[in-house]
């Protein structure tokens, strides 16, 4: 039986995605965003940094709409790696893989209405 892992989170990208092509042809890109945590008044925020994975039109689509600094969520499931590390232990990272990307720095309309990219 299979377990379904959704996640959505959102938080501001860390940097310019990058965006390849696999032998198979098919893109990818990948990049971070950053999580604020805050907890209250007296403690400084907390900070995480989740990496980024889209593949096919989602990443084609982040390639050319996403950069440093842009506010987004990220709808999709987690994925882990593991390798083996030079010293033979198996190391491992957790990231998710966006199915859905929304933009959450929306720009008024003269309507006064917002933008929405998905």
């Amino acid at each position: 039986m299979f377990n379904y892992t959704a996640a959505t989170i959102e938080g501001n990208v860390t940097h310019d995605p990058v965006t390849r092509t696999t032998k198979t042809g098919k893109a990818i890109c990948t990049f971070s965003i950053a999580i604020n945590h805050f907890t209250s008044p007296d403690t400084p925020p907390r900070v995480s940094y989740i990496d980024i994975e889209t593949w096919e039109k989602v990443a084609e689509m982040c390639g050319k709409n996403i950069s440093k600094g842009k506010k987004i969520m990220v709808i999709g499931t987690l994925k882990q790696d593991r390798w083996e590390g030079k010293d033979g232990k198996t190391q491992s990272k957790i990231k998710l893989v966006g199915k859905e990307i929304r933009f959450l720095d929306v720009k008024k309309k003269e309507s006064g209405a917002a933008e929405q990219a998905v």
